[in-house]
């Protein structure tokens, strides 16, 4: 009688090689980035300065509506 595939020392070897901690895996170390503290605290500078940009930004676009059409119920 035949042994099934599971019995074989063929699929055992094949089992243990992906149980294997990093079988299978690839190292993709250009598209990940550690992060270090001086690089967070750029990034952070740099959101508040763009956040303080879009604040103005967004105030001279409403002076411009409101120049153009002018609230019908006044200031609230």
């Amino acid at each position: 009688m035949p042994t099934s595939y599971a019995d074989s020392a063929q699929a055992r070897e094949s089992d243990r090689r992906w149980d294997l901690p990093n079988f299978g895996k690839k190292q993709h170390v250009d598209l990940f980035h550690e992060y270090t503290a001086d690089n967070l605290s750029e990034r952070e500078a740099r959101r508040l300065k763009e956040r303080a940009s879009l604040k103005l930004r967004i105030g001279a676009a409403i002076a411009q509506m409101e120049l153009v059409c002018p609230a019908a119920g006044g200031i609230e």
